[in-house]
């Protein structure tokens, strides 16, 4: 990320939403703490729990602006009068506020409540920078990318979406650090109860879960000859954790379920493969931790920008990272954990 050096330093973050865009907004902003201690950061978020239960765990933080804005009611558009009003409240409140605020730049990475906070500081003559994390652009970045002559991304492919447009390939701010990958694999099997004979899984759904996931990886566990040969770590979101926890254990599969955890570096490195969607920050911080995965993404009729994530990461490293559809046979993925895991 580009470095900014003033001595005394305020700047505004605005992400909210999913810990997507939370986490790597915090992550940026922590950075920036950390080698300018008398920089002041201010936050403004969507204000949902998780972005409460995220900021809680990020004291560092001093200064969380939470405010709620609802997303565009597409397919209730009688609700349109109350979104305009809300979007149009939010608008001014992020005018007064960074009126007193006095930022020297807004850093945006993305969401809804991103646009009245960037408009409401172009308005005042307060530069911002925006950062697109995925291949495809969400719609938020791409209508404040009219507004801002610079585009961070961490892809090379999204440069195609904004032509007119100075991009900069930047890194992904990787909330882990070079430390956390040192361990002691015994130790931490032991810690997480887990056997140094089998191989382990780790089965992340993002800070929301994925039931498909979920009960994909259910279905292949009901193949005795692979399920005797693993062990499991799994990520259920709030998707009947304890449903998963009573599967595990009725069919003698050993396992460690939790809904989510932010604080995941000792389950990267136990990983012996990771199964996960293909946010582009848990794909990142695969790669960061060198581990062998495959990436199911999340395709809807909105968009497809979890399988454009996919096949960049595995374009961009074949050797560690396979692609298997949701609409592929069980089988397709069965086969992929056995040729992943050499069994």
């Amino acid at each position: 990320m580009p470095s900014i050096t003033t001595a005394l330093l305020t700047l505004c973050f605005v992400a909210g939403k999913s810990g997507g865009h939370m986490l790597p907004c915090i992550t940026q902003a922590e950075k920036i703490l950390y080698a300018q201690p008398t920089s002041k950061i201010y936050l403004f978020s969507s204000g949902t729990d998780l972005d409460s239960k995220i900021m809680d765990k990020h004291q560092k933080i001093e200064h969380y602006i939470p405010a709620c804005l609802d997303s565009i009611p597409y397919k209730t558009p009688w609700l349109f009068p109350q979104f305009i009003y809300n979007l149009a409240a939010y608008f001014l409140n992020s005018i007064y506020k960074l009126s007193i605020i006095k930022p020297k730049k807004i850093i945006s990475f993305g969401g809804l409540n991103s646009i009245p906070v960037c408009l409401a500081g172009k308005l005042l003559g307060i530069p911002f920078d925006v950062y697109e994390l995925n291949v495809e652009p969400g719609q938020s970045i791409k209508f404040l990318s009219c507004f801002t002559d610079t585009i961070h991304i961490c892809f090379s492919q999204t440069a195609q979406y904004f032509q007119h447009k100075q991009c900069v390939v930047t890194p992904y701010p990787i909330r882990f650090n070079q430390e956390d990958r040192i361990y002691n694999k015994e130790e931490l099997l032991k810690k997480f109860n887990l056997s140094c004979d089998k191989k382990t899984i780790v089965i992340l759904g993002g800070s929301q879960g994925s039931v498909f996931i979920n009960q994909a990886i259910k279905s292949c566990m009901m193949n005795k000859n692979l399920a005797q040969k693993v062990q499991i770590i799994h990520q259920t979101g709030m998707h009947d954790q304890d449903g998963y926890k009573e599967f595990y254990e009725k069919n003698n599969i050993p396992a460690v379920v939790f809904a989510y955890n932010e604080q995941l570096q000792n389950v990267y490195n136990l990983a012996d493969l990771v199964i996960c969607r293909a946010g582009a920050g848990t794909l990142f911080e695969v790669n960061f931790f060198g581990k062998r995965c495959i990436i199911i993404p999340l395709q809807t009729d909105l968009n497809d920008h979890q399988l454009q994530n996919a096949y960049a990461m595995q374009n961009m490293h074949p050797e560690s990272f396979d692609v298997v559809l949701q609409n592929d046979n069980i089988k397709t993925l069965e086969q992929a954990i056995i040729s992943s895991l050499d069994l």
